[in-house]
């Protein structure tokens, strides 16, 4: 009886549950929640100064910190084309290069012992300076503040760092097919020479010097130009003696500052293709120009983008992720900006092979949103996302100050989200419909496609999409192409003095002899945080077998080729992977340099060897030879003694861990093996600075090397 009673009594319980769930189930979306509480959004004064400064300022004695956030009227809308870079270095360097007063290093240690930070930046419409100290020490970090915005030097060492930092992440930038993608769109919007869309690019990073940063920062760092939002633990009446303190005494003058450029953009179809080999899905973009954050239909423009693919349970994500199962990703976005209009784009991350299905069914579904007026549900989904994390506009005080200033900035009203979160609450399905028939135009789609078009279900010019434009996304070289006269009095010349170098290292018949090489030593790389010494080993089977490995903080990194093939150590995940045909054409290239090969075939009519001038390398009087290949492309430039015929170094444009550059290989430590000279050092410099040294140890001419040896580890 027991037992049974507790079955039934079980039974109950589960029963129950069963139906509290059902319920529950098919309840929630009728639930009733109360109102909100009613925002209260605190007071911000603002106060401007005698000279132009505007300050916007929030007590705040929860905590006991100071913060500053600068806003100056400049930007890399600015800088010129051919410098496009400039204003970003200009904004990193106005910290680390010092200032009248303190060098960066010594700012460092300040900021560091009293745990705090002050930091500077230049964007497209702005430079900004950050503060972040506690309170008691906002005196310091005003000081700091007004030393680096008023009297920056510019230290030269600085701006190099700068610069090798410009140009690392101009080498990485085609390593990530999204970000390709998404940065070549915007081309296609504003023009690849606009300032929202430009980049910087080696010949652009290596045009700017130190007297580019001082003209930048003297034309547009004056007072009436600066806003400080200001915020934290601090006395207001002792907060302005101090800013009269470290800031009164900064004259307003100059000239106003350029609005930004405006864009002129043209509603046209097209269809872009940009090829890249090594992946097997498809990364696409395709929208149009955008709208502006004043527009009088911002508001329905804001509840369309969510339906249309703001996220869960938008048609984006329902039709082409759930129901067609065709992308990885898939999102929309109509942005807004407040000076120039943003841009409409819906993205799709999918496999090769549905390329053409998903742009269709994307199509598809904005051509939707011009004929289905949305549902009951989509009209809820298109303002709960953005009502529902409006209160986020104000859990804290910096983001209530900074975007006040902000505001300021752009003539805007002080509540201006709030009138606009009162016009969101008011949209209708009518309204959506009306505003997606006036923003969108899928008539008049930038189609974009990132991938391997040999996989495409259908190549991209039959899908009936429109006629397919190709980009090719190439890092131009900063090299500046200097005219070499190849005359018959050149060519004797250079042959004459690269063949007088050969015999002075040992002679051709005995380069000729070397079929393999092996050799040890240590790699030291100059970087900014310090030498990092790495141990490495290479073999070579000529012509054009190479192993090289090196070890560093206990990682094996591999670079294999076998001449057809070729795998390396991916140092993210440190996998040992196949490598693209891209960086099997680059390590050719590269092989091209081998001295060695170089002396062996200095007889071979696959180049020629052209007279580039004389010079003096290190004191001593060199004659150059510039080795050019069929099709009159200089490989690279050698300078040997003008006296003893000797080597001394190869000058080439390349590329090393600290970017690309021009790089010259100083060779020292001749010894000689198997009849030849063999350099055993060998230090390269980049644009004048060293940036690495090769210190041989063991150097071995024609040793047995295995076949194995060339073979994927």
């Amino acid at each position: 009886m027991k037992y049974r009673i507790f079955i039934t009594a079980a039974t109950l319980i589960l029963a129950a549950m069963i139906l509290t769930v059902t319920v529950s189930a098919q309840d929630v979306s009728k639930l009733k929640y109360p109102d909100l509480n009613k925002l209260e959004i605190p007071e911000v004064e603002k106060i401007t100064l005698d000279n132009g400064i505007r300050l916007y300022l929030l007590e705040d004695k929860s905590l006991p910190v100071f913060r500053v956030s600068s806003r100056i009227n400049c930007g890399d809308h600015l800088e010129p084309l051919d410098k496009v870079g400039l204003a970003s270095i200009c904004g990193t360097v106005m910290r680390t290069g010092g200032t009248s007063k303190w060098t960066g290093d010594e700012i460092d240690e300040m900021l560091e012992a009293i745990g705090g930070s002050v930091e500077t930046s230049i964007s497209t419409l702005s430079a900004n300076a950050r503060v972040n100290v506690l309170s008691d020490q906002a005196e310091l970090g005003l000081e700091v503040l007004s030393q680096i915005l008023r009297t920056p030097v510019f230290d030269e060492d600085k701006i190099e760092l700068a610069k090798v930092q410009e140009r690392s992440v101009i080498s990485r930038r085609n390593d990530d097919p999204q970000g390709i993608a998404f940065r070549e769109y915007v081309k296609l919007i504003y023009g690849s020479e606009s300032p929202y869309a430009r980049h910087p690019e080696y010949a652009t990073i290596n045009a700017v010097e130190r007297q580019d940063l001082i003209d930048f920062h003297g034309s547009y760092f004056k007072p009436q130009n600066v806003q400080m939002a200001i915020w934290g633990d601090f006395d207001r009446e002792e907060l302005l003696k101090l800013m009269n303190t470290y800031f009164g005494d900064w004259k307003m003058e100059g000239d106003p500052v350029p609005a930004p450029p405006t864009v002129d953009y043209k509603f046209e179809s097209g269809v872009y293709y940009i090829n890249k080999p090594d992946v097997n899905q498809s990364n696409i973009v395709l929208g149009h120009v955008g709208g502006l954050t004043t527009d009088p239909d911002y508001a329905e423009r804001i509840v369309m983008n969510n339906i249309l693919g703001g996220g869960f349970g938008s048609r984006l994500f329902n039709q082409v992720r759930s129901k067609e199962g065709l992308a990885y990703a898939v999102f929309g976005v109509y942005t807004s900006n407040i000076s120039y209009p943003g841009v409409f784009y819906n993205f799709v991350s999918t496999k090769s092979e549905t390329s053409v299905k998903a742009i269709r069914e994307i199509i598809k579904q904005i051509k939707s949103m011009q004929v289905d007026i949305p549902t009951e549900d989509e009209m809820r989904i298109g303002k709960d996302g953005y009502l529902n994390s409006f209160v986020f506009n104000f859990d804290t005080k910096a983001e209530v100050v900074n975007r006040l200033m902000n505001y300021d900035f752009y003539g805007l009203p002080d509540d201006f989200l709030s009138q606009e979160k009162e016009r969101v609450e008011q949209v209708t399905p009518e309204g959506v419909l009306e505003a997606s028939k006036k923003n969108l135009r899928p008539d008049a789609l930038k189609i974009l496609v990132v991938g391997k078009g040999e996989d495409f279900e259908m190549p991209l010019d039959q899908a009936g999409l429109g006629a397919v434009t190709s980009i090719d996304i190439a890092i131009p070289s900063g090299e500046e192409k200097k005219e070499l006269a190849v005359t018959e009095e050149n060519l004797a010349k250079g042959a004459e003095i690269l063949g007088n170098g050969i015999t002075a290292a040992g002679g051709l018949d005995n380069f000729k002899k070397i079929s393999s090489i092996s050799m040890k030593g240590t790699l030291t790389l100059t970087m900014p945080q310090g030498e990092i010494p790495l141990q490495i080993e290479e073999q070579k089977v000529l012509p054009d077998k190479t192993r090289t490995v090196i070890n560093a903080f206990g990682q094996t990194m591999y670079d294999i080729s076998d001449g057809t093939t070729g795998w390396k150590t991916n140092q993210m995940t440190g996998e040992v992977v196949a490598k693209t045909e891209e960086e099997l054409v680059e390590a050719s290239k590269e092989e091209r340099r081998n001295l060695i090969k170089l002396f062996q075939n200095s007889d071979s009519p696959d180049f020629k060897a052209v007279f580039a001038g004389v010079g003096t390398e290190g004191g001593i009087s060199v004659n150059q030879v510039a080795i050019i290949d069929e099709a009159g492309e200089t490989i690279c430039t050698i300078s040997f003694n003008a006296q003893t015929s000797e080597l001394i170094s190869m000058s080439y444009w390349g590329e090393t861990p600290m970017g690309e550059g021009s790089l010259v290989q100083v060779y020292g430590n001749f010894t000689e093996t198997a009849g030849v000279k063999i350099p055993l050092s060998l230090t390269t410099n980049m644009d004048g600075k060293k940036v690495m040294n090769l210190s041989i140890s063991q150097y071995d001419i024609n040793a047995e090397i295995p076949a194995t040896a060339f073979e994927k580890p």
